[in-house]
């Protein structure tokens, strides 16, 4: 019971969760730490939204002093880094930490050999003036017995789209993952 001139002290406890809203639970204690109150709440949550820059604002060593800080941010990149060179023959991570004007991709051995494949197999459709759909090469230049290819960018390549967006994909994600880590959330 509660009279009037009582004192009276409010816990809240966030306990969980359930479809997106955070479950409260709520004691009132009197001035004799007696329990007047108690019960739970479902709370809506605001609608929140992660918003990650775009292409535009790169930027040479972007995401590097998180690499050089985090274990997790690290691994995301070592793992990008590993997965470019070997599909693609380029370092995402010089791409970031130099910006080279350009970068030749040698297609020798049996590993240049499949590099030279990933680059042949990726193409891209356009539609005719009569509605007809064309695929079309993406390195119409890269055949079966060219030697390389080099990439070149006045600015730098991290500023050349095919590099910019997974740059920026994995400069965020890094970030993101890091940011999870250091709230105690594990996947």
């Amino acid at each position: 019971m509660v009279l009037p001139s009582d004192r009276l002290e409010t816990k809240l406890y966030h306990t969980g969760m359930k479809n997106g809203r955070k479950i409260i639970k709520v004691e009132t204690f009197n001035q004799n730490n007696e329990k007047v109150v108690e019960g739970t709440a479902e709370v809506e949550q605001p609608v929140t939204a992660y918003v990650f820059t775009g292409q535009g604002s790169q930027e040479q060593g972007m995401g590097m002093a998180l690499y050089g800080s985090s274990p997790v941010a690290r691994k995301i990149w070592d793992e990008a880094d590993k997965h470019f060179m070997e599909n693609y023959g380029f370092s995402i991570l010089e791409i970031v930490r130099t910006n080279p004007k350009e970068k030749v991709v040698h297609f020798g051995g049996l590993r240049g050999k499949k590099i030279r494949q990933n680059y042949m197999s990726m193409t891209y459709d356009i539609v005719d003036a009569d509605g007809t759909t064309k695929t079309l090469p993406l390195f119409p230049s890269i055949n079966e017995r060219t030697a390389f290819y080099t990439f070149r960018s006045p600015t730098g390549l991290l500023f050349a789209t095919q590099f910019t967006q997974p740059a920026l994909t994995l400069m965020e994600k890094a970030a993101f993952e890091d940011m999870l880590r250091r709230l105690g959330f594990r996947w």
